[in-house]
């Protein structure tokens, strides 16, 4: 089959999507730089744009959608955040430029979460999605629960369904024609999948992979997840650490215990600063203490603080290894010439499963 690409403007939505596309049974790997010279039948793209105005992001991902045009993939899928966070009409209408698509079709719900879209307006769990903590994102405040004002801009040649059911994502899914460019979430592009790529000729699906007893440091660059975090690994006796502590005084933590969390925190030190700056600090400590200590599992919360660190490391192409549940990508970097840790990689506003970070259990130090 030809390749399937994905551009998501975030490192945890593109191991999102990719872990989608393993439980489908098919080969997938998540890049930094697109290069199609390779046997994933799936190539998950982060163009690492959500931070940035409409106006630049719009530019940088042409230029990713314009390559991957030209390696004539059997069909594109456009990344957006699930409650629409960053310039998800801009990046949605550059790509849709670049490779010849008449219209966007734009759905982030994913009712398997609880978010659905009912009259226009968006609820999560329930509650309209500016009475949710997410009205207090530090980045993109969801200050509003009306999808076209969360859009905005120019929606003409847009269609936003509503979605309540997965029943409503398949019917969705089913009108889209090959001059529209599918924009949205997990549970689009899983119907797509099912659509598009028979399980009959996909192969057998991988089993989800567990956290093994080896040194596991948890990386949450999330200020939602933060203070959840922080009870849990103290509640379990893990050894906690937020800026600005080095390198060499987190490896410490490591002689007590094999796991060991990670975070920005809310210090004094901390605050007043933006979060850009706080994550490239946070992905700086975390890149010496992994060429300093072996890892074995590096868990990344945030897709800010996965994209920092991956590139930081100089990872451009990982392989995804399994589906962990609740959007957890699997990754491995393609190096066979390093001793890199596994990555465990989700977006900050879904939780852990528990078989990978315990949370309450007895699973601890």
């Amino acid at each position: 089959m030809s390749k399937i690409i994905v551009i998501a403007d975030d490192f945890s939505g593109a191991a999102e999507i990719a872990s989608v596309a393993v439980r489908h049974g098919l080969a997938t790997e998540v890049q930094t730089a697109f290069a199609p010279d390779t046997d994933a039948q799936v190539i998950c793209v982060d163009s690492d744009t959500r931070s940035l105005q409409p106006g630049r992001a719009a530019d940088i991902v042409v230029g990713f959608a314009t390559r991957i045009a030209a390696a004539k993939p059997a069909w594109i899928f456009k990344k957006c955040d699930s409650i629409l966070r960053g310039s998800v009409l801009a990046e949605a209408r550059a790509v849709a430029g670049a490779v010849g698509g008449s219209r966007l079709m734009i759905l982030p719900a994913n009712p398997s979460r609880g978010r659905v879209i009912r009259g226009g307006t968006y609820f999560v769990q329930g509650t309209p999605l500016h009475e949710t903590e997410f009205a207090f994102d530090p980045e993109h405040p969801r200050t509003t629960s009306n999808v076209e004002e969360l859009l905005g801009a120019d929606q003409s040649g847009l269609i936003t369904p509503d979605v309540e059911t997965a029943a409503d994502v398949i019917r969705h899914a089913a009108t889209v024609d090959e001059d529209t460019l599918p924009v949205g979430g997990a549970d689009f592009f899983q119907a797509l999948l099912e659509m598009r790529v028979p399980s009959k000729d996909a192969p057998t699906p991988t089993e989800p992979a567990a956290v093994s007893t080896g040194r596991t440091l948890l990386v949450c660059g999330s200020v939602a997840a933060w203070g959840k975090r922080f009870v849990e690994a103290s509640s379990l006796g893990i050894p906690v650490f937020t800026l600005p502590h080095g390198s060499a005084k987190i490896a410490e933590g490591f002689r007590t215990s094999r796991r060991v969390l990670v975070g920005i925190g809310a210090t004094r030190e901390t605050h007043g600063h933006l979060a850009p700056v706080l994550v490239t600090k946070l992905a700086q400590v975390v890149t010496e203490m992994l060429k300093q200590t072996a890892i074995d599992q590096l868990l990344l919360e945030g897709g800010a603080t996965a994209a920092a660190v991956v590139r930081k490391m100089g990872w451009r192409r990982l392989a995804v290894r399994a589906d962990s549940g609740n959007g957890v990508g699997v990754l491995r970097p393609i190096d066979e010439n390093a001793d890199v840790p596994t990555l465990y990689v989700k977006p900050g506003s879904y939780p852990w499963p528990q078989e990978i970070w315990p949370g309450q259990s007895s699973l601890g130090t």
